[in-house]
């Protein structure tokens, strides 16, 4: 099998996680609203991807690699970023699964979406 830095580009998650911002307990650290419940982590941490604050943007901006989850908890992640962050209680953000497998099995339904999040179909699972 060729080393990832060998195929010419990066991968890509293959599934999407939308969850919000439950708690800023201190600069630099947030409370998402996602866990091991709702996430595969048998590859790796699901990385974050984007954020967006409801009500007021209208397109998700790219979250820095500064941002990464340090702990996933049952029900929640721990996030750690910059101290400096934007993000507070209600902005949503997107982390990207890269081995489906073990997260398809937490959810009864996907959502298809286009690039600009319009919901086309949904995707019943069975397990």
């Amino acid at each position: 099998m060729p080393d990832i830095s060998e195929i010419g580009f990066d991968l890509q998650p293959a599934l999407e996680i939308w969850a919000h911002v439950l708690s800023v307990p201190e600069r630099g650290r947030l409370v998402c609203g996602f866990g091991k419940r709702d996430v595969g982590f048998d590859s790796g941490m699901p990385r974050l991807i984007s954020w967006v604050r409801p009500n007021l943007d209208h397109k998700p901006k790219p979250l820095p690699v500064e941002y990464h989850i340090a702990s996933l908890w049952d029900q929640h992640a721990c996030v750690e970023g910059p101290e400096d962050s934007p993000l507070r209680v209600g902005d949503l953000v997107s982390v990207g699964i890269s081995h489906p497998c073990t997260t398809l099995d937490k959810w009864r339904g996907l959502l298809v979406v286009d690039d600009d999040y319009v919901v086309h179909d949904l995707v019943r699972t069975y397990f």
